[in-house]
C-alpha cells in the first residue's frame, strides 16, 4: 500500500496537471473551512471551529459546545465532512513538491526516497488530523453528554498534527528553497 501512495506522490510530481489538480483541491477545500470559519462565532459563544483551535484543552471542547446553536452544530458538519478532504490534499500537495524539490536538487537521495517510499511519510499529518477529526465529530455528536476520552483524543492528534505539520513544512522548504538555488545556480554558469 505504501509504495503505490509513494509511487501516486512521484506521478503527481512528474506532472504539473496532477499537481494543479491537488493544488486546487488543496485550495477548494481551505476556502470552504475558512468560509465556515468566518462565520462559526456568529452561531456559537464566539468560538470558531475547534480544528482552528492550536492551544485547545479538552475542557473548553464542553464549555463551547453549551454555546453552539442549531446551525453551529450543521456548519460543524459540513466543516467536518471538508476536514478529510483538506489534509489529504495538503499532505499531498507537501509531499509531491518535496518529490519534484528533492528529485532536482539530490538525485541520490532521490532514488533512496522513492526505494524505502519516504514521500509518504509527508502525509502522517494527515492521519493526524482524521485522528482529530473522527474524536471531535465523537465528542460533538455524543454531546450533551461529555464524551471525555474523545476530547482527550482529539487534542492528543492535533499536538500531533501540529508537530509532524511543523516538520512537513520545514522539509519541503528546504528542499524547495535547494531545489530553487541550484536551479538557478546552474542557470548562471550556463549563461556565462
Amino acid at each position: 500500500m505504501f509504495s503505490h501512495i509513494n509511487q501516486f506522490i512521484i506521478n503527481c510530481s512528474q506532472s504539473w496537471w496532477k499537481f494543479l489538480l491537488i493544488l486546487l483541491g488543496q485550495a477548494g477545500t481551505m476556502q470552504v473551512l475558512m468560509r465556515i470559519t468566518g462565520e462559526f462565532p456568529s452561531v456559537t459563544a464566539g468560538d470558531v471551529p475547534f480544528d482552528m483551535q492550536n492551544t485547545l484543552k479538552p475542557e473548553q471542547i464542553f464549555i463551547q459546545l453549551e454555546g453552539y446553536t442549531e446551525r453551529a452544530f450543521d456548519l460543524y458538519m459540513i466543516f467536518q465532512a471538508t476536514d478529510y478532504l483538506f489534509p489529504l490534499f495538503a499532505g499531498l500537495l507537501l509531499a509531491t513538491i518535496c518529490a519534484f524539490s528533492l528529485r532536482h536538487l539530490a538525485p541520490g537521495f532521490y532514488t533512496i526516497a522513492v526505494a524505502r517510499n519516504l514521500f509518504v511519510l509527508l502525509l502522517v499529518p494527515t492521519v493526524f488530523d482524521w485522528l482529530e477529526n473522527i474524536n471531535l465529530l465523537w465528542a460533538v455528536t455524543a454531546w450533551p453528554e461529555p464524551a471525555q476520552v474523545a476530547a482527550n483524543l482529539a487534542v492528543a492528534a492535533k499536538m500531533g498534527k501540529l508537530t509532524t505539520m511543523g516538520i512537513a513544512f520545514l522539509i519541503t522548504g528546504v528542499l524547495l528553497i535547494g531545489a530553487a538555488g541550484n536551479w538557478l545556480i546552474q542557470r548562471i554558469r550556463g549563461s556565462q
